[in-house]
């Protein structure tokens, strides 16, 4: 019986040690905004460069992490029938989100989505975060009208 009560603490000590070690904080915690450099803007187009470092980064659990970009002039109409693209920046190369990077046995994946005022980047995958890493992005956001007078003048 005493073996019982030993192994039941100290299950219960290791997995109270585990949870408070895990920086797992459900999206809450203190997370500071992505840099965040409006580059070329007008009334049809709006680009970003965004730096995101790893303190930047929310875990929502081992394997899945994201980040919130509060950008305003992502809009419902934007969303309806706009565009929004992001894409990551390497080096002299912009690649496209959805994007996954193939590495020996892993993978990461890195997924956009966005609602009115903020665009989101998550990352999926078994990684450890370098803590001096940091990712660039570029984000573009196209109105409809830009879209409409281009598709008028391919006709």
């Amino acid at each position: 019986m005493k073996n019982h009560k030993l192994f039941i603490m100290l299950l219960l000590v290791s997995e109270m040690a585990f949870n408070y070690c895990t920086p797992q904080d459900g999206g809450s915690g203190d997370h500071s905004t992505p840099q965040i450099i409006k580059n070329d803007s007008n009334d049809h187009t709006h680009e970003y460069t965004i730096t995101v470092s790893s303190k930047n980064w929310q875990t929502v659990n081992g394997t899945e992490r994201f980040v919130d970009i509060p950008i305003k002039e992502i809009t419902e109409n934007i969303l309806n029938e706009g565009l929004v693209m992001i894409y990551l920046i390497e080096g002299d190369k912009y690649l496209a989100l959805p994007f996954n990077y193939y590495q020996v046995r892993r993978i990461l994946s890195f997924q956009p989505s966005f609602e009115p005022g903020h665009a989101y980047i998550s990352i999926y995958g078994n990684f450890i975060m370098n803590v001096s890493a940091k990712y660039e992005f570029k984000l573009l956001i196209i109105s409809k009208d830009i879209l409409k007078k281009n598709k008028k003048e391919k006709k």
